[in-house]
């Protein structure tokens, strides 16, 4: 006589929680690499301002010394500033559109660079990035 050996009963269901696990890790490496996925590879030294940061979702056009200006992560010709704003403010018109200037460039430029922005795109808010500057200590 054989003796068969039983395997328990027909698998009954798919255990989830391992799939789970991968899920909540993956969300959480997106949620902090998220802030830094909107600055450009382009060196730019913000002037120091004592400032609150803000939460609310932006556009952030950067300008470096050497003249060259980013839409978040893309380096575009100064011409093409704002079309690229206006498609990102297509979902959101409340957005706000962040100037992030190197502290050499001249005012002019980062002057016009708002003009621009203010004139030819449907940019409604519009702010200026500086550096956090820790407030200074009464004596």
């Amino acid at each position: 006589m054989k003796k068969t050996k039983d395997f328990g009963g027909a698998v009954s269901g798919i255990n989830i929680t391992p799939i789970i696990d991968i899920t909540l890790v993956l969300v959480i490496i997106m949620l902090l690499a998220a802030p830094v996925m909107n600055i450009p590879n382009m060196d730019v030294n913000l002037p120091e301002a004592v400032t609150t940061e803000s939460k609310e979702k932006n556009i952030s056009v950067s300008m470096g010394v050497d003249g060259r200006v980013a839409v978040d992560e893309e380096i575009v010709p100064l011409e093409a500033v704002a079309a690229k704003v206006n498609r990102k403010l297509k979902h959101d018109k409340n957005t706000v559109v962040i100037i992030r200037a190197d502290k050499n460039v001249f005012y002019s430029d980062v002057e016009n660079l708002i003009e621009l922005i203010k004139t030819t795109s449907n940019a409604k808010r519009i702010a200026v990035a500086t550096k956090q500057k820790p407030p200074q200590r009464a004596p």
